[in-house]
């Protein structure tokens, strides 16, 4: 499966002209619908399978605390906690608009898994995956994201905004209170891909014609902690040495030893490996919203 002819259309032209340069609309002609439909999605909610941190309700007012939707379970005489309810959780969606988001998809759902495992072997980056049910008349804040973003509208609309990438390399994946002028403003619609780049804020909201179901793949992006991370992890490898060394003489050759050990490594190491080894371990700590 070519799940990345099954996003974008044009690979080539995309990469030359739409990759990190701006937000782009696509078309692909067999768009990966058939991953999650609205009544797979109800299926799992009713399956009593789903648990949180996988599952969560969000609102205007930011996340719906677990004890208002999780009903605690008995099991072998013991509670059990974070276990959506689903009729608790369809309340929720119609009494106050909540959007419910299915998280790290990649984890548990087969067909996602072989998505994000196609796309992040072909781009060489680490792949996540989001699913987010949401309703008409909530529109989420402006926000950015770690990340490049392919959104697959599964089923309904939603309008989006994308406003320019950050200003220089502090910026954070948070909520932005002046981002500027739209990048580009439109409807998404079902069987469509938007290609949104690492960092770029946006914001989005179903359409009055009824709910949305979307699939948010991220494509990881390595930061200055993801460099260091890896080549620390690079340099220890295969090195061996005594844990206490028994007098000054082997004290000082067992540092003699990792100093070489690390030279070495070092001068086998490019910044192209290193760069390809932060990007495929490069996990957020702040969940896609």
């Amino acid at each position: 499966m070519d799940w990345l002819a099954r996003c974008i259309p044009d690979l080539e032209d995309f990469l030359r002209h739409q990759w990190r340069q701006g937000p782009a609309l696509l078309r692909p002609a067999d768009p990966p619908v058939e991953l999650l439909a609205p009544a797979d999605l109800e299926a799992l909610l009713d399956s009593g399978t789903l648990r949180t941190p996988y599952a969560g309700l969000f609102t205007l007012d930011g996340s719906v605390a677990e004890e208002r939707y999780c009903t605690p379970r008995t099991v072998a005489g013991l509670p059990v906690y974070g276990y959506p309810d689903a009729a608790k959780v369809r309340e929720l969606i119609r009494a106050e608009s909540a959007t419910l988001q299915l998280r790290y998809l990649n984890h548990w759902h087969p067909g996602v898994r072989s998505l994000t495992e196609g796309l992040g072997e072909q781009l060489g980056r680490l792949t996540e995956a989001f699913l987010f049910h949401s309703q008409p008349g909530r529109r989420g804040p402006v926000h950015r994201d770690d990340g490049d973003i392919l959104v697959l509208q599964l089923s309904g609309a939603k309008h989006w905004e994308v406003y320019p990438g950050p200003a220089d390399a502090s910026w954070q994946p948070v909520r932005e209170e002046r981002p500027g002028t739209p990048l580009f403003e439109g409807v998404v619609r079902a069987g469509e891909v938007l290609y949104v780049p690492n960092g770029y804020a946006h914001r989005a909201w179903a359409t009055d014609d009824g709910p949305s179901l979307h699939l948010t793949v991220v494509l990881r992006e390595a930061g200055a902690g993801h460099l260091r991370a890896q080549l620390k992890s690079r340099l220890a490898e295969g090195l061996t040495l005594p844990a206490r060394p028994l007098d000054d003489a082997d004290l000082t050759k067992a540092a003699a030893e990792l100093l070489d050990h690390l030279r070495a490594r070092l001068d086998e190491l490019t910044p192209a490996e290193l760069v390809s080894a932060a990007r495929r371990n490069a996990h957020s700590s702040r969940p896609t919203a």
